[in-house]
């Protein structure tokens, strides 16, 4: 746990930085100062991982969600919660070397099980000749006509949906917290979304958007690290467009010894 005990000191610019913006923003800095003190308890073993992980994605996400200050205040603390959610990530990475609790460890697990399922049927079809190594890792994404949100086709996406499925469905079932089990390029394209998010396009972007995810690229900050990162593990904390707080773990996706992309798993937080 020394490495985790190290990263305590570099959130002190990040303290520092938040308190500088005023003391009618003295409530982000506690956060701030909150996410300080669960580092170093983490640390010493004080209280459990599981609660320890628990404050911290809270207190980032309820940084972020103070943001409703004036300009230059709010890109001060913009860029002071981002620092605090990479240093937050940097600890999820630290301590699956060594084990998170049960809750977030079944996840990582299952994680590691379904991209190590993905690559080795990737590179089966490889050698079958069921797709090429070239067509799977095709990124130029073309986009399709009349789509809202756009969706895109590649030379491997029709592949992917016969075979995705079988390997992304299970994992659902085997967590009581996930909501998705998606692999994404390193672009955050999904080309075989799970089958809840599968249905027939209507044409309505709204149904659609709710009822449609395949086949999008979905680039925002949390996406597009999801398939582009290389590290262990990447765990991610965001709030959905519903309100709803949301978990996404990812690993990487490996195939022939280059990386393909990740296998990106969103759940909800434990109940309490």
């Amino acid at each position: 746990m020394e490495q985790i005990r190290e990263l305590s000191s570099d959130l002190d610019a990040g303290v520092e930085q938040v308190e500088l913006t005023g003391q009618h923003l003295g409530n982000i800095a506690r956060l701030a100062i909150e996410v300080e003190s669960q580092v170093s308890e983490i640390a010493q073993g004080a209280r459990s991982n599981q609660d320890q992980l628990a404050s911290l994605f809270d207190a980032v996400e309820h940084m972020r969600s103070d943001l409703a200050v004036s300009d230059e205040q709010t890109r001060q603390l913009a860029k002071a919660s981002v620092q605090m959610e990479g240093q937050a990530e940097t600890i999820s990475q630290r301590l699956a070397q060594v084990g998170l609790d049960d809750y977030h460890q079944r996840i990582y697990d299952l994680a590691r099980e379904g991209a190590r399922l993905i690559a080795e049927k990737f590179e089966a079809d490889i050698v079958q000749g069921r797709v090429s190594l070239d067509d799977l890792f095709d990124r130029n994404y073309k986009p399709v006509p009349n789509t809202s949100p756009t969706r895109f086709t590649t030379r491997f996406d029709r592949y992917t949906d016969q075979v995705l499925p079988a390997l992304q469905e299970p994992l659902l079932s085997r967590h009581e917290g996930l909501v998705f089990a998606i692999a994404c390029t390193q672009q955050g394209y999904v080309p075989t979304h799970n089958n809840a998010f599968s249905q027939p396009l209507t044409g309505d972007a709204t149904v659609d958007n709710a009822r449609n995810r395949s086949k999008r690229k979905f680039d925002d900050r949390t996406g597009i690290r999801c398939g582009s990162h290389q590290q262990p593990v990447l765990l991610q904390t965001y709030t959905r467009d519903t309100g709803e707080l949301m978990h996404d773990l990812s690993v990487p996706i490996v195939v022939n010894g280059r990386h393909w992309g990740g296998l990106r798993l969103g759940y909800k937080p434990q109940s309490r």
